[in-house]
């Protein structure tokens, strides 16, 4: 709908909506693909317009993108390139109505203070802290080998994706992937172990699949395998990961194995390696989350992820640890 046509939702009892914490100032605009995610959205106290209409929004508007449709795309962003955007792909992982409206639920829901706050946490102990990273989260107290415990050997010129800004500028894409979690992925296939080196357990209660905009044909067919698979996976969950040397030797779920299954949803020319060691920064919406939806708000929301795959030839498959503590150890030295 035009932005003249917008009626101001201030009329109303809005919804928690803590998007005010990245936009601090100014209306903020919940630009869409689809029509129902604009109604959702005034529920939030946001303002609806369609992406067909984006191009009117006023010059250092404040926009949430929520992309249902269709992925992301040049023109989109050239329609909202003087704008300030925090991005949500939805149609990347799954576009169904009832996933949209979860993800634009969890997106106004999220405490993005204290997501600042974990940001620099982990930004500074990944500057300044020696040692391995250790995840550990045994499932019974009296059994520690029962859950996760993953040793993850970080190499010294460590790079990891995340938004470290303050706020969101005047022709700024952000997405909320960057912001809701801390992204270490390997350099390339031909270097697999250039950022880490991951061995251990992880019990896995969500799994996600997700797809990049350039994906080629073959990605395609392996992606849409990828999402019946991350549906049997979930049912007969937690998933039960074995990594030995960055590789990816065994998953179980309910007593089957899938690690067949995911080699070539992955692609096989990967060999199941880990391209992802994803720390989440967004807890704060743990109580609200269904491990059942593939929506990419669930990924920062355990304290680890493993992903696997580019998303491009092959699917990206995001497996999320629910709880888990972590330290900075000193480890005997790392496996041949």
């Amino acid at each position: 709908m035009p932005v003249s046509k917008v009626q101001s939702a201030e009329h109303r009892s809005p919804l928690q909506n803590n998007l005010r914490m990245l936009f601090p100032s100014g209306d903020i605009y919940a630009v869409s693909d689809d029509e129902w995610m604009g109604v959702a959205a005034t529920y939030y106290g946001l303002r609806p317009v369609s992406l067909a209409d984006a191009e009117n929004l006023p010059p250092g508007a404040n926009v949430a993108l929520f992309l249902r449709n269709e992925l992301v795309t040049v023109e989109a962003r050239k329609k909202l390139r003087h704008t300030r955007v925090l991005v949500v792909p939805i149609a990347a992982f799954d576009p169904s109505l009832e996933a949209a409206l979860y993800t634009q639920k969890l997106v106004t829901l999220t405490d993005y203070n204290d997501v600042r706050d974990q940001i620099a946490y982990w930004a500074d102990s990944l500057r300044n802290k020696e040692g391995a990273l250790v995840f550990s989260s045994p499932l019974r107290a009296d059994d520690a080998g029962s859950g996760t415990h993953l040793a993850c050997r970080l190499a010294e010129n460590l790079r990891a994706d995340a938004w470290t800004d303050s706020e969101i500028g005047v022709g700024d894409w952000i997405s909320i992937g960057s912001i809701c979690e801390f992204s270490i992925t390997a350099p390339s296939a031909k270097d697999w172990y250039g950022a880490f080196v991951i061995d251990g357990r992880a019990v896995a209660s969500g799994v996600l699949v997700a797809r990049d905009s350039r994906h080629t044909e073959a990605g395609d067919a392996r992606i849409h395998a990828a999402h019946r698979l991350r549906d049997e996976m979930t049912a007969k969950g937690p998933v039960d990961l074995r990594i030995e040397n960055g590789i990816l030797t065994s998953a179980l779920a309910g007593g089957e194995d899938f690690t067949g299954k995911l080699l070539e949803a992955t692609n096989p020319e990967y060999g199941l390696h880990v391209l992802e060691l994803g720390i989440g920064t967004n807890q704060s919406v743990l109580p609200h989350i269904s491990w059942s939806v593939n929506s990419q708000l669930n990924e920062g929301a355990g304290p680890v992820h493993i992903g696997f795959g580019e998303g491009l030839t092959g699917a990206h498959i995001d497996f999320i640890v629910e709880s888990a503590e972590h330290e900075f150890k000193v480890l005997d030295a790392a496996p041949v």
